[in-house]
This record gives C-alpha cells, sequence and structure tokens, in this order.
C-alpha cells in the first residue's frame, strides 16, 4: 500500500541531535511539541504523546493536526546521537503503523540532514 503525501499540508520542528542525550531528546520534543508538564521523559510516553497529535482536546501535545496535515521532524546530524536512534525510529515508525491501520494517512515524516 502507498501512501500520498501530495494534498497534505507539514508542520515541521528541527532538532540538532550531535551529541544529544536521551534526556536532551526527551526535552526537545517536550518543548517543541507542547508535551505536558507531567510528560514522563521516557519512550512509552513520547509514543503516546505523539499518537495522540490527532486527538483534538487530549492534552497530551500542543501541535494537532488534522487528517491532511503532517509532522516533519528535520533530525540534524542524527548518526552522532547519543540516546538510541533505533528506538526512536521504532516509535516514529509505530505511531505511523497505527496511523496507517487506522485508515489514516502517516504522522510523522523524519527528515535526516546531514
Amino acid at each position: 500500500m502507498y501512501n500520498t503525501f501530495i494534498s497534505m499540508t507539514f508542520k515541521t520542528i528541527s532538532i540538532d541531535c550531535s551529541g544529544m542525550s536521551k534526556e536532551g531528546l526527551h526535552l526537545a520534543m517536550k518543548e517543541l511539541l507542547g508535551f505536558p508538564e507531567f510528560y514522563g521523559m521516557n519512550w512509552d510516553a513520547m509514543y503516546d504523546c505523539l499518537s495522540s497529535m490527532r486527538l483534538r482536546g487530549s492534552g497530551l501535545s500542543e501541535i494537532t493536526l488534522t487528517a491532511d496535515e503532517m509532522l516533519i521532524i528535520e533530525c540534524k546530524s542524527l548518526q552522532e546521537a547519543e540516546f538510541d536512534v533505533g528506538i526512536f525510529m521504532e516509535i516514529i515508525e509505530a505511531v505511523n503503523a497505527r496511523e496507517l491501520d487506522a485508515g489514516n494517512k502517516s504522522l510523522i515524516l523524519l527528515n535526516l540532514i546531514q
């Protein structure tokens, strides 16, 4: 199955991952996406907050997306990150899989920048 992006609009955040720790990533995501004060700063909490971005009024992210919007996360120097990049990518993949399984378009696009 192919996912079309032609009619979509995008919201973009940028993160410089060079030397970034797991805690640094969680803090950046919390700040850039408006995760709540009680955000757990762990992978499960990140999945929950990202998965809720199309649920208006969830309170898990200040950014909400319609069915025709997608979040682009620009990750600069991801290969230089000090957190587990594989887990981060698995979370993005799981969020998108959940959307696709529900018949929606993908929610997140990673843009990897050197």
